[in-house]
């Protein structure tokens, strides 16, 4: 039976019980006529079974309706892994089921203090710190002993008429249970309504229990995934400091101008922003940028020291570095994805460039973003063979080298990159 088929039976009940009640009347209205007492005795109790049955069946449908409605709930929860869209949710379903004016999620902190975490009115809007007042005394009772509270009139219920708090905050209708993780009362859910009595009952009382259980899984497995999340991270910025670590000790050996790795990698890291490179994949541009020139680990020393020009055979050793950080960083499984920009940053446009001559949009987008980024950064800078050039000259070359040495469509973005730079720093 659909959810749409069990209000229609119910419709249909209630209109042969009309009919029934109607015959009934038609019988006891008309006196003169002699009736079998057995008929109307029979459809006296056939009235009465049409109540029971209507009865019991709205009660089904809600019940029914109610673990539907708590199956959706549940699977809309834990789709999330987000804890405050998890809370928000939790609340605001919780207002939605109960009818509830206001309600509260109360977490123990790290200190096993009972704090709000978040509170929302029946417009489902964030309460205000003077709009928070509850009855501490529910509360507290649940949480001592893990059982649920139902009252459908606070003011007139004896277990609370010594509470200053029941009758200052003029609550009526009042739900809160126990919110548990491993057996353990970790806070509350909290429910009130200020102005109707009777707005809860046993039925609801029991359907936010059985969603609460949900939301206390929903709300471990949002704290677990934070929690290795936070490993990741810290796991990351450590792989992040070694990686520099590396590049550090090779910009001492290569006597590389101080500073060159930090700056291509913001730069590069900015420049993938701009062209909308998706965020999981910047962390591999970020590693990529970071050890660009790794593989110069590999070239002797009587060459990347050179003071003169280097001649035919030490370029042709020269050349070899992207394949000597290919050789390293393809035995590191978390930088495999980070591989692009070591091995092709020097690869070129036109297919002219090295290790491998790749042309156009075979060299990989990572490695095409960085080599404009990484040209600018050498030639504004300071090199132990020429003094910087202006940025204007470094721009007239990027412009001239456009569809030779780099993608047109990346050198226009860092252009208009660098323009935006210079004009927030002017």
């Amino acid at each position: 039976m659909t959810k749409l088929e069990s209000p229609d039976l119910i419709k249909q009940i209630k209109q042969i019980k009309s009919v029934v009640n109607d015959i009934l009347d038609s019988i006891n209205n008309q006196k003169s006529i002699s009736q079998s007492r057995k008929t109307i005795e029979t459809l006296s109790y056939l009235s009465q079974q049409l109540v029971q049955l209507e009865t019991d069946l709205s009660r089904t449908v809600e019940e029914r309706d109610n673990l539907l409605t708590l199956a959706d709930i549940g699977s809309t929860i834990n789709s999330s892994l987000q804890k405050n869209e998890i809370l928000n949710e939790v609340i605001d379903k919780i207002i939605d089921l109960t009818g509830a004016e206001r309600c509260f999620l109360m977490l123990r902190d790290d200190f096993g203090e009972l704090k709000i975490v978040i509170g929302r009115n029946w417009k489902q809007e964030n309460l205000t710190p003077q709009e928070k007042a509850i009855s501490s005394t529910v509360v507290n009772r649940v949480v001592e002993s893990g059982e649920p509270i139902l009252t459908t009139n606070a003011q007139e219920d004896p277990r609370f008429e010594k509470q200053a708090s029941i009758v200052d905050f003029k609550l009526r209708s009042i739900m809160c249970v126990p919110f548990m993780t491993k057996g353990e009362v970790i806070g509350t859910i909290y429910a009130d309504n200020r102005s109707v009595p009777e707005q809860f009952n046993p039925t609801k009382l029991k359907l936010l229990d059985a969603f609460t259980n949900q939301a206390a899984i929903a709300l471990q497995n949002a704290n677990l995934f934070e929690g290795l999340q936070n490993t990741l991270e810290e796991l990351q910025d450590a792989y992040t400091s070694t990686l520099e670590g590396w590049a550090k000790a090779l910009e001492l050996r290569d006597d590389v101008t101080e500073g060159h790795t930090q700056r291509v990698t913001k730069l590069t890291l900015e420049l993938a922003s701009e062209m909308n490179i998706d965020e999981k994949d910047l962390i591999h541009i970020q590693r990529g940028a970071i050890l660009h020139d790794i593989g110069k680990i590999g070239i002797p020393d009587r060459i990347l020291h050179k003071p003169g020009e280097l001649n035919k055979e030490d370029w042709a050793i020269m050349r070899q570095h992207p394949n000597y950080a290919f050789e390293m960083l393809s035995k590191i499984e978390f930088l495999k994805p980070a591989l692009d920009i070591p091995l092709c940053h020097h690869e070129k446009w036109d297919g002219n460039g090295y290790p491998r001559k790749l042309k156009g949009d075979e060299i990989p987008l990572a490695a095409r973003i960085f080599s404009v980024v990484d040209v600018w950064d050498a030639m504004t800078s300071d090199q132990p063979y020429r003094k910087a050039l202006s940025k204007q000259e470094v721009v007239e070359f990027i412009k001239e080298q456009t569809g030779k040495y780099f993608d047109p469509k990346i050198v226009k973005a860092f252009l208009e990159l660098i323009t935006s730079i210079n004009y927030r720093n002017s």
